[in-house]
């Protein structure tokens, strides 16, 4: 089996996840503006439990996406540096660029 890796698409990558990481936040936020229409009774608190453990989840998971993100960015831009390093390398030489 081959894995075919372009730079662009790693940095496209990176960027999907902090548009996840973000559609994560929105959620929680949004979930917890609707909270009030529970009114004050024992179902207001449950909710707020799952509120809370989904909230902390939420930011796990989107503090994970972010620094995966970064990476995958990073990796991507280094990756286009280094194809371009070594086409200039084998068109210096004489040979065919790849």
């Amino acid at each position: 089996m081959r894995i075919e890796v372009a730079g662009d698409e790693l940095v496209a990558l990176g960027e999907s996840m902090g548009h996840v990481a973000a559609d994560l936040a929105w959620c929680a936020d949004s979930a917890a503006s609707r909270a009030w229409a529970l009114g004050h009774g024992r179902s207001r608190g449950a909710l707020a439990g799952v509120l809370g453990d989904f909230e902390h989840q939420r930011l796990l998971l989107g503090r994970r996406l972010d620094e995966l993100g970064a990476s995958l960015r990073r990796a991507g831009a280094v990756y286009v540096e280094v194809e371009q390093d070594a086409a200039s390398l084998f068109a210096g030489a004489g040979g065919d660029a790849p």
